[in-house]
């Protein structure tokens, strides 16, 4: 994931109160389309799905998606109607989820009856520093 910063670097002083030890993770950080830098998400909202936050997909024409699990992106809007044919995640229905900047397809929505998260393209993300 490419890392883009807005704010000056800190010096390391061991995590940050919320982070998770041990990774990256800052509940500040504000993930962001790649291609425009319109926020998508935080750190925060990181999930996980059948026992993981990232995940590898191909669709039904072949092409390799590497996905990561967010409860929510309010940066993203939803294209098309629902479907639940080929769906990655069992029970769940998608809908393509784009960037509400530019329009970049950055993933899909998949909702049932027991919730809905967002699973984001990681390539089509950056770190973009933290919310203020």
């Amino acid at each position: 994931m490419l890392v883009l910063e807005r704010t000056p670097r800190r010096p390391a002083r061991g995590p940050r109160p919320g982070a998770r030890s041990g990774t990256r993770q800052d509940p500040g950080r504000v993930i962001a389309c790649a291609v425009c830098l319109h926020a998508v998400t935080t750190a925060a909202e990181r999930t996980e799905r059948a026992g993981r936050h990232a995940h590898t997909f191909a669709n039904p024409h072949g092409f390799v998606f590497h996905v990561a699990c967010f409860t929510s992106a309010p940066g993203c809007r939803t294209a098309g109607d629902p479907s639940a044919a080929f769906s990655w995640f069992p029970g769940y229905a998608w809908q393509v989820a784009e960037c509400r900047g530019c329009g970049e397809h950055l993933g899909w929505l998949f909702r049932s009856e027991a919730g809905r998260f967002h699973a984001l393209i990681t390539s089509r993300l950056a770190e973009a520093g933290e919310r203020t």
